[in-house]
Parts: structure tokens; sequence; C-alpha cells
């Protein structure tokens, strides 16, 4: 009498009588089947549809069910009752799929028999092939319950099953939650290694598809497959499993030693390709919708296990590893093309090369943060009129493309405004309402100064970001300028109206030799530490280098580390030690005016060695007086602005005879000198009598009855000569089309054409205007 199939127990009733299709046809067919009967471990075998057409004893004792009940029907009817083992169902697909691909499964799962027991079976799954194509499968079970001497691999069996989940969650969270390829590989072949390998290393493809080396992990020190530098190209032998993955893009599991070795080649080519020592392993690509970007390999190699295999439970892990790793290499490929664009835009958009202008020595420092975007840091330097510099440094919230792009179109707006030549805190006013107009919620803070090195004066405004330092002497301190509100925050007027948020102008002077350092937040930010912290930080740095600008630079970038989250920037303005030469003259808004003009003009070229430079430089500061006395002698007109109803040209020219009366008063009062000459003319400031009698006391030429004064600036540079005069007259001039039989109007136009640029400037008492000389 048998036992009850799956119960242990005798069966009362007679073995059910085969059906005759299934009756043997041939000695070949008998001989097999009797080879079946007399396996020990229960086989069955499927057709290419999964039906059963071998069952053996040793099956009905497991699965319950006799091979008469069973034959010609889905397998998956009698090793799953009711098919209400899910876990079970899932493996049952898992093992027909990788059979209808020629690889062999492996793995062991709960199963339900005939009387609803469930037991936890070993199971592995074989393709059967005939003529070169799969014409079934021979599954073959053991049950791990089943004996005494199969306790030890059921506890190893559920000791895998743990590792396997553990590696699985602790992958999926680092693989989830980062967007740097290396260190992400890294971290997963560090987590394999050792709890679920002895070795493991990642090899990526490059744009010419070589193998390149990017992670090598080991369970010692001693392993037979050492450590190689990032980079370094592989070329595994053609039957590799490595290269087989590469080249099909299919999972490769080698289970035993023997197998391993059949594929050596030669030691060294072992070394380097996994192959040493290894006793099981598994290669799997690296899938991205792309196509294959790598491979993961991971192998056992110690002889703690005296036969240590991966299974197809374990192969399955690491293709879903794998799988997480490939989506993750595609999102970090997209990140970087993103972040390699925001970087090209970010670069386009700041300054490359940066002006010299006279008097100072002005270097950037720039560092991408650590973060894995770009941010919106920006800088520049702007050469203002009469060889003034504009410095600026700022920082647009947020990361990325867009705040690149927010960036740029500030930087833009700044140069534009500060051509205009307003004052600072004018200038963030303009920038202010454009970031409102952007009708985006960003925040930008912004230092903009504007520093006179023939004056060594310098006015600054701050919207909201860090105070700039001054390293002098004495040591390095932050400077008393409290910003104000960031822009596109502050609060309007009423009504919301233009220009209601204003910023304050800061004046004061630089000593010759100190450096102006500005900074953006990044510089001195950190998470574990307080920003006044990061300031005093960053003076000591500068400290103990020397004063320049370069080394300032490099100095800050050190201090802020190469782990700082945001990207910094440095600008570093050092002054001259050596004064810039530079002449002033007032004078009267009146006739006369012209003439000491010319005369002062031509023996300060004369002095500073540029006398072929005096006619041109005579001609066009007459012009530039003449027309100041023109228009500065009247009523002060309403304060200039950009608002539509200001006047931004010279009131209509005089009647004729006024024109008359002013060239015969200038003539009559230079005849009355005997200065009409020109050799007597340059002679005029060497004699104090004549002096005296003009009313130029100090180099003043006196306002007689009380009349507004003009200035007459003269500055020269390396290349450059810039000559200004003063007018109390708010209002801008423009160059006027004059008709041919007009007597005047023409005195800007020479300037235009003569000059190798010209313009004005607004101050709080009035303007300048300006020319400029190139010396060379």
């Amino acid at each position: 009498m048998r036992r009850q199939p799956g119960t242990g127990e005798q069966l009362p009733h007679a073995r059910p009588q085969p059906s005759a299709e299934l009756v043997p046809a041939n000695s070949t067919q008998t001989s097999a089947i009797s080879v079946l009967e007399a396996l020990p471990d229960p086989v069955v075998v499927l057709n290419h549809r999964g039906q059963i057409t071998g069952w053996n004893p040793a099956a009905e004792e497991l699965f319950g069910w006799y091979g008469e009940e069973v034959l010609g029907r889905p397998w998956t009817e009698f090793v799953v009752a009711d098919g209400t083992n899910g876990n079970a169902l899932s493996h049952l697909d898992s093992i027909g799929s990788t059979v209808q691909r020629g690889g062999t499964w492996e793995g062991s799962f709960p199963i339900t028999t005939r009387n609803g027991d469930s037991l936890l079976a070993r199971v592995r799954a074989a393709p059967m092939m005939s003529g070169g194509m799969i014409t079934g499968t021979v599954v073959t079970a053991i049950d791990l319950f089943g004996s005494d001497a199969s306790r030890d691999d059921q506890q190893r069996a559920a000791a895998r099953a743990a590792v396997r989940a553990a590696v699985l969650s602790r992958a999926g969270m680092q693989l989830g939650t980062s967007l740097d390829t290396g260190r992400t590989l890294a971290a997963l072949a560090e987590i394999l290694v050792p709890a679920f390998a002895d070795t493991c290393v990642v090899d990526l493809l490059d744009e010419n598809g070589v193998a390149q080396r990017l992670v090598t992990v080991h369970s010692t020190d001693t392993a037979p497959c050492p450590p190689m530098r990032s980079g370094t190209e592989i070329h595994y032998p053609a039957r590799h499993p490595c290269d087989r993955a590469l080249r099909t893009g299919r999972p490769v599991l080698i289970q035993g030693a023997p197998r391993v070795k059949a594929l050596d080649q030669d030691e060294e080519c072992d070394r380097k390709s996994l192959l040493l020592d290894a006793k099981s392993l598994i290669a799997v690509p690296l899938l991205a919708p792309s196509g294959v970007r790598g491979v993961l390999a991971i192998a056992l190699t110690e002889d703690a296990d005296p036969t240590p295999r991966y299974d197809t439970a374990d192969l399955e892990l690491v293709e879903e590893l794998a799988a997480r790793a490939g989506l993750a290499l595609e999102n970090a490929a997209m990140f970087d093309r993103q972040r390699t664009l925001a970087l090209a835009l970010q670069k386009s958009l700041l300054p490359t090369d940066l002006p010299l202008p006279d008097g100072v020595s002005i270097r950037v420092g720039y560092a991408p943060g650590a973060a894995s975007e770009v941010s919106g840091d920006l800088y520049d330097v702007v050469e203002l009129s009469a060889g003034r510099i504009g410095v600026v440094i700022g920082d647009v919230q947020g990361r990325g493309a867009h705040a690149a792009a927010v960036m740029g179109q500030l930087r833009a707006a700044l140069r534009a405004y500060a051509v205009l030549d307003v004052q600072p805190g004018q200038l963030l006013s303009y920038l202010d309402e454009l970031v409102r107009g952007l009708n985006e919620e960003i925040l930008v803070t912004c230092v903009y100064a504007i520093y006179d090195p023939f004056t060594r004066r310098c006015a600054l405004a701050n919207a909201g970001h860090p105070p700039p330092l001054l390293a002098s002497a004495h040591g390095t301190y932050p400077m008393e300028v409290p910003p104000d509100v960031p822009l596109g925050i502050g609060p309007l007027g009423p009504g919301g109206g233009k220009g209601a948020v204003q910023f304050e102008d800061h004046i004061f002077s630089i000593p010759p030799g100190d450096v102006l350092v500005m900074y953006t937040d990044g510089v001195v930010e950190r998470r574990d530490q307080s920003v006044d912290t990061g300031v005093r930080t960053l003076c000591l740095a500068i400290e103990r280098v020397v004063r320049e600008p370069r080394a300032i630079c490099r100095a800050a970038l050190r201090a802020a580390g190469s782990e700082a989250h945001d990207d910094q920037a440095v600008l570093a303005m050092a002054t001259s030690t050596v004064d810039l030469p530079l002449s002033r003259l007032a004078l009267p808004a009146r006739p006369e005016a012209a003439f000491a003009a010319r005369h002062h003009t031509r023996a300060v070229l004369r002095e500073w060695g540029l006398s072929e430079h005096a006619e041109l430089a005579e001609l066009l500061v007459s012009e530039l007086i003449t027309n100041a006395v023109r228009h500065a002698s009247g009523p002060r007109p309403t304060p200039w602005s950009f608002s539509d109803s200001d006047q931004y040209s010279d009131p209509e020219p005089p009647p004729m005879a006024e024109d008359m009366m002013e060239l015969a008063a200038v003539r009559e009062y230079a005849d009355h000198l005997g200065a009409l000459d020109e050799e007597n003319e340059l002679d005029l400031l060497a004699e104090p009598g004549l002096l005296d009698e003009l009313g130029m006391l100090d180099g003043t030429l006196a306002a007689p009855g009380g009349s507004r004064r003009l200035d007459l600036v003269l500055r020269r540079g390396l290349r450059a000569l810039w000559i200004e005069v003063h007018d109390p007259d708010v209002r801008l001039p423009r160059i006027r089309q004059a008709a041919e039989t007009d007597e005047g109007g023409r005195g800007l136009y020479l300037v235009d054409a003569l000059s190798a640029r010209w313009g004005a400037r607004p101050t709080d008492a009035g303007k300048f205007v300006w020319f400029e000389i190139p010396l060379f």
C-alpha cells in the first residue's frame, strides 16, 4: 500500500488508468519514462505549452496527485491548488519567461499540495532542447521541510531571502535619492559586498562603446581582482559573462565553479575580468531607454561555504537592482545634460574677460557648489564715464537653468542702467521694478558700487546682500553698509507707484592699496555654522594672504570649501597706491569762461606731456563750456528723472542777436587782456596779474555777480583722456540737427564726431557732460 501523496498516509483506492493517447508509442519514450520514474527527486516534464507530459512517483508523493490525473493538463493547476498562492504564481511566471529565453531558473518558494498543506520547495527549471529549439521544460523540486538533512538548507534559504530583502530595500533608497552616478553605483556595490557578494564591479560604456571600470569593491583586502582607477578600459574575453550581458542585453548566471573555470583565459585577464577564483557569478546589463549603459557583476569567491553559488532568486534580485540602477543612470544622464546646459548658459551670461580700468586691479573667483544644480550667482564690471568703474555682485534665489536665465536678464538690464550713469541706489530701484515685472516669485540680492579711481571715492547701495569686506593693512572687516530689502519684495508707496522702493547710497573713501571684497552668500553660509561665523572665517582667510585680488579670491574659495552646497562667487578690487593725474578748475557761467577753459586745458596737457592732443581738447572743451554758459544761467529747472515729461535736450538756441552779443563780449574781454594771440594765451596762467584781473584765485575763477559756477575736470588715464564740464542744469543734452543757415546747434555734433565717445551723467546738483580722447 502506498502513502497518500502529500500526507504520508496510505491510499485505500487504486491508481487511475491513463488515457489512451498518453500511452507511450515507442521504446525510446518507454526508456525515458523508466529513467524518470527511477529518479529519487520529484521531476515534472512540460511541453512547450506548459502541459504536463512527465510526472514521476516522487512528484506524486510531493504534490499529492497521481501522474494519470495530471498528464496533459497545465502544471499550474496542480503545483498551486486553485491558483491561490500569489507568491508562487509570480515565480511560475518567472520560470516560464526564463526558460523561453534558454536560461535556467532556480529558487525557493512556497507551494500548496492537493490536500491544502503548504510546503517550502526548492525548485529548478531547465529547458529541453531538440534540433536547436526549446521543446519543453524539466522541473525538479525538493521539499525543504521534508527531512532533517534539509533543515540546514531551509535555514540558509530563509537567511538568504532575508538578505535579499534587506539589500533590495537599502539599494532602493540609495538609487532613488541621488543623481551622482559614481557615488550612487559605488554605494550600491558597497551594499552588495559583503552581505551578498565577495566582489562587485560596475563598468559603464563610453561614447565609443568601450567598457570603462567605474567601481570595484571587495570583501577583503587580498581580493584577486585589485581595485582599478576609475576610467580604466576593460576588454572582456568573448565568452565572459560580462561581455555576453553587454552584447545581448540579457542577464547571465553561472552557478558553479566548474562552469566558471571553463571560461578561463589567462590569469591577468581573469584578474581584471572578475573570473579568478570565482565560484559563482552574476552579470546583469544596466539598461536604459537609450540602450545598454553598462554592466553590474557580482561573484562569490570565498571558501567558507564548500559549494557557494547563486540561484535564480539571486539573479532576479540583481536584475531588479540593475533595472533601478539603469533608471538612475538615465535620470543622472538627463540631469547632466540639463546641468551642462545650465552651466553653459551661466558661463555665457557671465563675463569672461574683465576690463582693465585705470587705478584698480580686479579679479573674480567662481566655483560651482556641491549641489546638483547651478545657481543664479552674477557678477560684472562695467566701465563708466570719465574712468569710473561700476562693480556688482548678486544672487538669484533658486537653482537650475531658470535661475541662470533670470540672472542673465538682470545682468543685461544692469549694464543698460549702468550706462545711464545713475547712482547705485537709483540703479537698484530700476532693477527692483524689473524684478517685480517678471511676475515670478523670485528673490534677488545685489550690491552695486561705483568707484572713482581719480578721487578714491566709492558710492555703494545694497539690496539684501552680505555687506562687502575691506581688506587693509590693519585687518579685514565687514563694511558698515546695512543692507536694504532684496529686489522685488520691498514695500511700494501709496497705490503701488513705480520707484517707491528707495535704496540708500553709502559714500566712503577707499585708501590706497586697500581691497574691496564682494561675495555671494555661498561663500559664508553652511548648514553647520552661522553666517557670522562664516564671515569671520572668510576675514581670517583673507588676512593670511597678501592684499592682491587673485590671492584673495583663491583664499575665499578655499575657505568656502569644496563641499559648499551653494555656488560661490568672489569679486576683489584693489586700489592703486599711485594717484592718477587729475585737474579741476571752477569757472563762472559767463562767456569769458570758454577762453579760460581753453587756456587751462592747454597748460594741463602740456604738463602731462600730451601737447599733441591739446588742439582737439581745446576745441571740444570750448563747445562744452559754451553750451553750459548758454543753458546754465537761466532759472533752475525741475530735477531730472526718467519720466515721460522730462526734457532730454537743450532748449531752442537763443536768437541770433543774443549769439552775436555773447561773441562780441568774449572778443572784447580777450582784447582787453591782450591775450587773443595764441602765444600770449599759453602764458596766461603764468602771469599773476592776469589771474587777478580775471578773478582767478587758487585755480578757481570767481563767479562775479553771483552767477552760477561751472566745473572743468581733466582726467588722464593710461589709454584715454577724459574731460568733463559740470553745470547746474539737470536737463541732459542731445545732438540737434542744425539747418544750413543756422548759426548754432553744431557744438555737440562736433563733440560726437571728434571724440571717441561722449555722454552726460546726472548729479544731485546738475550734470556732467564729458568726452573721451584716446591716447593711443
